[in-house]
């Protein structure tokens, strides 16, 4: 059962706007501009010149030689480092349901059926885009809300929002926050089985994928750290405040760092970390099955800091504590 909630958070003031194209510029003494732009396909975030981020609207088709069941909309990519890499990666050969910055569970139960968002090639369920909700813009941050469906043949399972909140920062970084609320479509709870994987997972460059079994480093410098100081494989499955990836991409280093929010349900939640593949996910079904009711909604928040520079772990635990204390004088 799920007893987490996450409060209201105050906006500073701003206007509301929904129109099909839109652009909002705001300034402050950091300097850069931040601005949204929204087509009928992406919405896409600047900050200055540089790129942070574009949220897929419209169903990408799977490139050539990957089957069609691997389209997907409703999901972050690319993210962009602040010296303009890509460092999401999407429809990777190895695992094309991987889709860089996205959210899906995989053993789970709707209505008596088996279902699974993640493997997209069981064809058990598919997530899609439905509808930009709104954009908001303060004084330091914009942000976008949009909602998604969890379908189950013709049948809505969940409806989930996000709102992705990108904040104005110096030059040498960029921060942005993604809410997810997940909520029963119709009178029917959805179950989620305990299972070593699943829930809000990120998906790196294909340069930073590791050869099965290679006891060697992995490629172009890259690893993973958690805020307890473990790697990837002694770092799997246990509940850190903070996971950070990172490597060389085109020789020059960048890195990201995923908070989760302490009001989190099971936080600090596990995680899985791949063995050999550039992506981990934050999946309380580790510890054990739980209950998604009708009228209850399943809220969780997170963090990413991203860099042009390798990890830095002290920084990084700099950042979480300011995201943690924040965390705790909202309440």
């Amino acid at each position: 059962m799920l007893q987490h909630t996450t409060p209201n958070r105050r906006w500073p003031r701003g206007k509301f706007f929904s129109f099909a194209l839109l652009c909002l510029i705001a300034k402050s003494a950091l300097g850069a501009d931040l601005k949204l732009e929204q087509t009928k396909d992406i919405i896409r975030v600047t900050l200055g010149n540089k790129p942070v981020l574009e949220y897929v609207k419209t169903e990408k088709p799977a490139p050539e030689g990957v089957a069609p069941v691997y389209r997907r909309s409703g999901y972050i990519h690319p993210v962009f480092s602040p010296s303009g890499q890509e460092v999401t990666g999407d429809f990777p050969a190895d695992h094309a349901h991987q889709h860089a910055l996205f959210f899906a569970w995989t053993k789970s139960r709707f209505d008596g059926k088996k279902t699974d968002f993640w493997n997209q090639a069981k064809q058990m369920g598919t997530i899609e885009h439905r509808k930009v909700l709104g954009i908001k813009q303060g004084d330091d941050r914009v942000s976008f809300s949009v909602e998604h469906a969890f379908v189950v043949g013709r049948t809505d399972a969940l409806r989930e929002t996000w709102t992705v909140t990108v904040h104005r920062t110096p030059e040498d970084h960029f921060l942005f926050d993604l809410k997810s609320a997940q909520q029963c479509a119709t009178d029917k709870p959805f179950v989620l089985e305990k299972y070593h994987y699943g829930g809000m997972a990120f998906r790196g460059r294909a340069e930073w994928l590791k050869e099965k079994d290679d006891p060697g480093a992995a490629p172009a410098d890259f690893r993973f750290l958690t805020s307890e100081g473990k790697g990837r494989l002694e770092g799997n499955h246990t509940r850190p405040n903070w996971v950070a990836l990172g490597g060389k991409l085109d020789k020059q280093h960048a890195s990201v760092a995923i908070f989760g929010h302490p009001s989190n349900f099971r936080f600090p939640q596990p995680v899985r970390l791949h063995p050999a593949k550039p992506y981990f996910c934050f999946t309380p079904a580790v510890i054990d099955r739980f209950t998604i009711k009708p009228g209850a909604p399943y809220i969780s928040q997170y963090r990413f800091l991203v860099k042009a520079d390798a990890i830095d772990a002290e920084e990084i635990n700099t950042h979480w504590l300011r995201y943690a204390n924040g965390a705790k004088n909202a309440k």
